[in-house]
């Protein structure tokens, strides 16, 4: 009987990690974002990156850091320098990882998902520079759970 109970919770663990798996934001992006000669591939958008001038990527999440890994990625080195790739995305402290031409911010403590003044620099910088941005210009967004806590930006007066 044993042996039934070991290969039941064997199961159910790898069921567990497969679910898990499908769900890796890295993954994600890797399966819905391609380049294509000079056609950037988002989802069903295309779009032609010889009528862009720059790309500026602006985020919050937890899946953030995972995200902008595998948008970079998926760009790659040349389309990056190319078209001057810059971001920031705010992600909590124990979410930082390397990353080319995307800073993580680490927006919050670990496990504490409230609204920091870190959050609140990050989100006012990310403002900055979407403010920056002209019509030839491509904005990408990286949004996901936690993003309300990451991303604050409260009016003038309010803390």
């Amino acid at each position: 009987m044993n042996h039934d109970a070991d290969k039941l919770r064997e199961d159910a663990i790898g069921i567990w990690q497969a679910g898990v798996d499908a769900v890796r934001s890295e993954q994600l992006i890797a399966q819905h974002v391609a380049l294509q000669g000079d056609q950037l591939c988002i989802g069903e958008d295309v779009v032609s990156l010889n009528t862009v001038r720059k790309i500026v990527v602006v985020g919050a999440g937890k899946a953030g850091a995972g995200m902008a890994v595998g948008l970079e990625s998926a760009l790659g080195k040349d389309a990056m320098v190319a078209k001057g790739v810059q971001g920031l995305v705010n992600v909590p402290a124990d979410c930082c990882r390397p990353t080319e031409r995307i800073v993580l911010h680490p927006a919050r403590p670990a496990g504490i998902n409230e609204p920091t003044h870190e959050g609140v620099s990050g989100a006012e910088e990310m403002l900055g520079m979407v403010r920056s941005l002209g019509p030839e210009d491509l904005c990408i967004c990286l949004l996901s759970g936690g993003a309300s806590a990451l991303l604050p930006a409260p009016i003038s007066g309010l803390t």
